[in-house]
């Protein structure tokens, strides 16, 4: 009875310090969440007003820049025309001469020209065409169409010559029409240095609202139009008298990313300046205040916390006595009494404390027989573990000293391997040379021929030149393998142009020796490193071409949830169980290595495994004996689709693919490099080959012509690497000449190293075809 009468006195109380502690919490939150929205408001104003006066700063200033650049332009053009053209010493040489010099002191002009009233070309000067006198063409659009007279000059004007932006600058020299065509590529220039707070950039429209300059030279080259964009649209209201025309404008860039941008006239023109920022950037400094609140306010939480627990230990004294008494009774005094009289939950707190004493002790005394008994339990317990522990440490020691000598083993092992590793790649170098030289040589000796049966002849040593390539390429796939050379590029690949390639290369050595040779590939997109994964296959396809007599091989996909497993079958002689896991290890082949037609070194599996391990795929084999064998890749599959592939060849390009372009040679091997010049010679190639840098510029002073493409060795002796020439001869010609380098050199460096030189890099030994096709592919991609 007593105890339900306090339990329901107890139910009347409520805490004060938890009314107390909600109270000043809730009023600090509410004042901080007010305080918060203020500074927020104010910092996103403060934001978008700097970034519009930044922007609107930068892009008064790149439109001054190129206003002023057009300027220096006209006024050299202006220089020209005051000449006394017609006057004795003033001919047409000296004016061709005198356009030279202008073209020289002024980069951005890529033609001048001299036209009469009529429209039609009396001089024309170029970078890029040879020079044209007197032979009346008659010019057609976008340059002089209605130009009869000085008023109707095109100045100004933008078009696309070969995919790059140009525009017309013209003056009248009294009887004739000079025309400048200036390269718009030095408006990218300018507007690649502005920088309008971070991640903010600059471009540049024409009156028709085509994009004429950009930091990505991409968007430019695509003829990217944004007459129909808002921007664009809001442009054309303003007077193309206001310097600024828009300010502060909510919009997206040419991805689709919001920005915010302003637009500035380009003083005596009709282009445009846009300059912009992305939104995200922009809003920065707001977001930074907004942090800054949330902080003030987890600040004030705290505060309200401290003051909550501040008014609640002012009520805990009568806690506080309820805690030393439990501390004697935690100490072993269970003979303390809680006494307390507050009608209140503490109160009944102590009721329950007084109640565990009173068990405790009735526990405390069952429980000191039980303690004796289980201290005699352990301690037989621990005489025995003892024992144990004795056995398990002589165990332990013998462990050890076997350990020791597998230490010993695998170092040994380990330092073999290295030396096998360092032997390869050190003699590489010294190998590919003369195959390289060996392989052009066939290439070029084959074209000269005419006998079909001395055609037949270099083919055969053509083929066996190949088989040597083949193997030698193995035997440094294995050695980059080992060396951790290899890193992979991890991107989506389509898995149906791969394995149609693939297709395609083993196809003529299936036909061979008579079989079949079918592809059953999907669509499929999956993600991985092209060249590896193509080695992958190749090497499957090689395997079961060489050890199937009959039949035929099938290259074929399944789908293994979100992956993709590719299938390669073929109705060879199959494997044994017990060869099936030593077929993946080097130099192992099942029977004697090199009889028959299965020649071979036994490392194409071994490849195999190796790329498939730095890729992360499964690999298993399945066979029969006598009935042949599937090999199993598992591929994860890619979300999106993969860009097209070409599906040409290296046989699919014929030589006169490269007819007509100028190729500097440059190699330090003369047998390479006759060989090289003797090939482009056939592909209608106008050549010049060298030695050193030094040597192709002093031959180069000849030309009026730019090079077309720069084909280097990369080690040339004393005179440097072809890295080195390649930037000496752009340097000359101010120009991104197109290169490629073909090296001995296996380091895995060098390929960043061309790359970032925007180069193409081939390995030794390269043959002629394969040559060829990089040459038009590098000539395609510039």
């Amino acid at each position: 009875m007593t105890r339900d009468v306090s339990s329901s006195v107890a139910s009347q109380h409520r805490p004060i310090s938890r009314r107390f502690a909600v109270w000043m919490i809730g009023l600090t939150l509410t004042l901080l969440m007010l305080l918060g929205a203020v500074e927020s408001y104010f910092g996103y104003r403060e934001s978008i007003e700097h970034i519009e006066a930044t922007q609107e700063l930068e892009a008064g200033h790149a439109a001054r820049e190129i206003a002023n650049y057009l300027k220096l332009i006209r006024a050299g053009l202006r220089d020209v025309a005051k000449m006394p053209w017609g006057q004795p010493g003033f001919g047409n040489a000296e004016r061709r001469q005198e356009y030279h010099r202008l073209m020289q002191f002024m980069p951005a002009i890529t033609e001048l020209q001299t036209v009469d009233t009529q429209g039609r070309e009396l001089l024309l000067v170029s970078r890029t065409q040879t020079d044209r006198h007197n032979q009346g063409v008659l010019l057609e659009p976008p340059k002089l169409v209605g130009f009869r007279a000085p008023q109707n000059l095109p100045d100004g004007k933008t078009f696309f010559r070969d995919e790059l932006p140009m525009a017309s600058l013209s003056v009248y020299d009294g009887q004739d029409a000079i025309i400048a065509s200036v390269d718009l590529r030095f408006l990218g220039e300018i507007v690649s240095r502005i920088q309008a707070g971070e991640g903010g950039l600059a471009y540049v429209v024409d009156a028709q609202g085509l994009l004429i300059a950009h930091p990505r030279l991409t968007h430019v080259l695509a003829r990217r139009d944004l007459s129909l964009t808002d921007l664009f649209r809001t442009i054309r209201q303003v007077p193309s008298t206001t310097p600024i025309l828009l300010r502060g404008y909510y919009t997206v860039d040419l991805v689709g990313q919001p920005v915010i941008a302003t637009a500035a006239a380009v003083p005596g023109t009709a282009w445009t300046v846009v300059m912009e920022q992305q939104r995200a950037q922009a809003l920065k400094p707001a977001w930074a205040t907004l942090s800054r609140t949330l902080l003030l306010m987890a600040i004030g939480a705290a505060a309200a916390l401290f003051a909550g627990l501040a008014f609640a230990r002012q009520m805990a004294a009568p806690i506080v006595a309820l805690r030393k008494a439990t501390a004697r009774i935690a100490a072993g005094d269970l003979t303390t009494h809680i006494a307390l009289k507050r009608h209140d939950e503490i109160e009944d707190l102590a009721d329950d404390f007084n109640q565990m004493t009173q068990r405790l002790r009735e526990l405390y005394a069952s429980l000191e027989a039980k303690v004796a008994e289980r201290t005699q339990e352990l301690s037989d317990a621990r005489d025995v573990l003892e024992d144990r522990a004795h056995e398990i440490d002589l165990l332990n020691q013998r462990l050890m000293t076997q350990l020791d000598e597998l230490s010993l083993r695998k170092d040994e092992a380990e330092r073999a391997n290295a030396a096998k590793t360092r032997f390869l790649a050190a003699a590489s170098h010294d190998l590919r040379q003369p195959m390289h030289s060996i392989s052009l040589l066939i290439g070029v000796l084959r074209t000269r021929l005419n006998d079909p049966a001395q055609i037949d002849l270099a083919d055969k040593v053509q083929s066996s030149v190949t088989t040597m390539e083949n193997l030698f390429g193995n035997l440094l796939d294995i050695s980059k393998l080992d060396a951790g050379a290899v890193h992979p590029h991890v991107e989506d690949v389509d898995l149906g142009w791969l394995l149609e390639r693939a297709a395609e290369t083993w196809l003529p050595q299936a036909q061979e020796k008579g079989l079949s040779l079918r592809l059953r590939p999907d669509r499929w997109v999956v993600r991985g490193d092209a060249t590896l994964l193509e080695r992958i296959v190749g090497n499957l396809l090689a395997n079961a071409i060489r050890y199937t007599r009959s039949g035929g091989v099938l290259v074929g996909c399944r789908r293994r949830g979100e992956q993709c497993e590719l299938q390669i079958w073929d109705t060879g002689p199959g494997i044994a169980e017990e060869h099936r896991e030593a077929i993946f290890e080097e130099f192992f082949r099942i029977g004697a290595p090199g009889t028959g037609q299965e020649k071979g070194l036994g490392l194409g599996l071994s490849i195999v495994r190796r790329c498939a391990h730095i890729l992360g795929y499964a690999i298993s084999v399945q066979s029969r004996e006598g009935r042949g064998s599937v090999f199993k890749v598992l591929l994860p599959l890619a979300a999106g689709t993969a860009a097209p592939h070409a599906t040409s060849s290296a046989m699919d390009t014929p030589p006169q693919a490269l007819e007509g372009n100028f190729i500097v040679v440059i190699d330090d091997e003369a047998t390479n490099r006759e060989a090289v010049r003797d090939a482009l010679l056939g592909a209608g190639c106008h050549v010049v080959v060298a030695a050193s840098g030094d040597e192709a510029l002093a031959q180069l002073q000849a030309h009026l012509r730019t090079p077309d493409l720069i084909l280097t060795d990369f080690q040339l002796g004393i005179s440097g690497n072809g890295l080195g020439v390649i930037r000496q001869l752009r340097a000359h010609y101010d120009e991104e000449i197109p290169a490629l380098v073909v090296t001995a050199n296996t380091d895995a460096r060098l390929l960043a190293e061309a790359a970032a030189l925007g180069a193409g890099l081939l390995h030794k030994p390269v043959g002629l075809q394969r040559l060829l096709l990089a040459l038009k592919e590098s000539l395609e991609a510039a």
